[in-house]
């Protein structure tokens, strides 16, 4: 550029009143409607923290001993931890079947010279195989599988 853009070149002639409104919170926030689901799915984080947090202190248990992770293997058999386990796997389920719900969504119209299946054919095999991810997951850690 030959010459500094002029910063006012796209203001108005003559100033006006701004048009925007005061900020409010929408009817029924935040667990009103479709806001129920926006709500739950953000309070999934606080579930991920404190299970980050807890694999944390179990590699800390398992690298100071057999001890250590002795009592972390008993405390985990309470009913506060077991009943927090129940509700972190509701909170799985319910992140991934949402996730898995904007996948046929975001496909796009066509994949080279093909048409990507319909939304229930890939929301389907989507579900088939964290099916199967799952149950092997399952049988390796119950010793089931590669012992």
């Amino acid at each position: 550029m030959s010459r500094d853009a002029n910063p006012h070149a796209m203001a108005p002639s003559k100033p006006g009143r701004t048009r925007t409104a005061p900020p409010q919170l929408p009817d029924r926030f935040p667990f009103g409607g479709r806001y129920l689901a926006y709500t739950l799915f953000d309070l999934t984080g606080i579930l991920y923290v404190l299970l980050g947090l807890m694999v944390l202190c179990a590699t800390w248990a398992l690298g100071s001993g057999a001890a250590s992770w002795s009592s972390l293997l008993e405390r985990h058999r309470s009913v506060v931890y077991i009943a927090f386990h129940a509700v972190a796997l509701i909170g799985v389920i319910f992140v991934g079947v949402r996730f898995f719900g904007f996948f046929p969504k975001a496909q796009p119209p066509r994949v080279g010279p093909l048409k990507p299946p319909p939304g229930p054919v890939i929301l389907a095999a989507l579900y088939a195989v964290w099916i199967g991810v799952a149950a092997l997951l399952c049988g390796v850690l119950a010793g089931g599988i590669l012992r």
